[in-house]
């Protein structure tokens, strides 16, 4: 097997989503007996440490380029736009800041394969290149936009930002030609592929983004009989563009007809006093529960106990706690949009239709209906999602593809089949 190096300017299992990316493909590709080592960025420590006490000589940390930390610091706090401007740059520098120590690596371990598995935005560039061993980009899954009914959501710095991703994304790419010089470039799907430069898209192959491993998430117990409360649970941070203020109007209307139905919102956020305020001002703080940010246990066991995962997240390139819900074997209500609608098919969920807000909002209250009316419907529905997370967005399904692709550019296994 390839010897392989994985690139990471930030790592957390905690905070999930993207981050959790680089940290759960090391743990599979150990657990296959692959010869793996991580490189990441200093400001993970304390959880990476603890998450390699086992194996301390397998990560490398590194730290920021001299003066950059407080450029991520002071951009945390500005608007939308500066904010994702501040993050890309804080972003690149810390993987330039990478790149001797990775070639340092690449000679010391004699590393057959470098996977930079993120960030996942196709517009950003690479630094790493002339590595001394072939190196595998992705999958990625960015580009994503609002869908124009609700373009307004973005601040105008927002969409000015936005706009200025591609040109300058272009040029980004000329001066660090990463992507445009690797190995493999592994995409999602068509949207971002198309978002890629032509020398990228050459070498392109298509690979889902998110993934979950379906022991870490046991499967609910399925009551066709159901009675009492149906229980509604969105899981995510509370920003803007996750639509958590949507869910809560959505779910008012549906509970004036079905006043039953209970809403729990695990996670936190910038708008977590906004929304409980909505709650209130809406007439249903009684029936909406803020539980703020939970542990992965804590997390599996409220999924479990829920009936249907509400999320109508409207620029959501991937998704990940929609596979998590689904693993869990409950039926999902999702934006038609981006990547949670790539996950939902037929049977699993529902798609809600993003043409106006009016739609969205009725579509959405709609299907809350629907499935607390038909407790036979959420078990045919879930456990069908479950089965579709095991036959397609296992992680063991992309360990198996990602091998493959290693043996095809590495070095090492094209001179052993000579």
């Amino acid at each position: 097997m390839p010897r392989v190096l994985i690139t990471s300017h930030y790592t957390s299992e905690r905070l999930g989503g993207e981050a959790a990316i680089p940290l759960r493909l090391y743990k599979r590709l150990r657990r296959r007996g692959v010869e793996t080592w991580l490189v990441a960025h200093d400001s993970d420590r304390e959880e990476l440490l603890a998450e390699f006490a086992a194996e301390p000589d397998r990560l490398i940390l590194t730290s920021s380029l001299p003066g950059m930390t407080p450029v991520f610091t002071r951009g945390e706090k500005l608007p939308d736009g500066p904010r994702a401007v501040a993050w890309a740059v804080t972003q690149l520098e810390r993987q330039l800041a990478m790149v001797p120590v990775v070639r340092r690596l690449v000679r010391e371990l004699g590393i057959d394969v470098v996977h930079q598995p993120i960030g996942i935005a196709p517009s950003v560039p690479s630094p790493f290149r002339k590595l001394g061993a072939p190196v595998v980009i992705g999958p990625l899954n960015g580009g994503m936009v609002m869908p124009a009914a609700f373009r307004d959501r973005d601040s105008g710095l927002a969409r000015i930002t936005q706009g200025m991703r591609r040109p300058l994304g272009g040029l980004g790419h000329q001066v660090l030609r990463g992507k445009l010089e690797a190995a493999a470039v592994l995409v999602a799907n068509e949207r971002t592929r198309a978002l890629l430069p032509a020398a990228a898209r050459r070498v392109s192959r298509p690979m889902p983004e998110s993934a979950v491993v379906l022991e870490d998430w046991p499967e609910k117990e399925q009551d066709p009989l159901h009675t009492g409360p149906v229980r509604f649970v969105f899981l995510g941070r509370l920003v803007p563009y996750k639509s958590a203020d949507l869910a809560l109007h959505a779910f008012g209307r549906a509970w004036r007809q079905r006043p039953e139905i209970r809403l729990e919102i695990i996670g936190d956020g910038p708008e977590r006093t906004a929304l409980e305020a909505q709650a209130a001002e809406l007439g249903i703080a009684d029936v909406v529960e803020f539980r703020g940010w939970l542990t992965k246990p804590e997390v599996s066991e409220r999924l479990r106990r829920s009936d249907v995962f509400l999320y109508p997240s409207l620029r959501e390139p991937g998704g990940t706690v929609v596979l998590e819900a689904m693993a869990t074997g409950l039926p999902s209500i999702v934006a038609d949009w981006g990547g949670p609608a790539e996950y939902i098919a037929e049977g699993t969920g529902v798609r809600i239709d993003v043409s106006s807000r009016g739609r969205f909002l009725d579509d959405m209250a709609a299907a809350m209906v629907r499935l607390a009316e038909d407790p036979e419907l959420r078990v045919r529905a879930g456990r069908a999602a479950r089965a579709r997370v095991a036959a397609h967005f296992e992680w063991d399904c992309l360990v198996d593809q990602l091998l493959t692709i290693y043996a095809e550019v590495s070095p090492a296994s094209r001179r052993t089949t000579r």
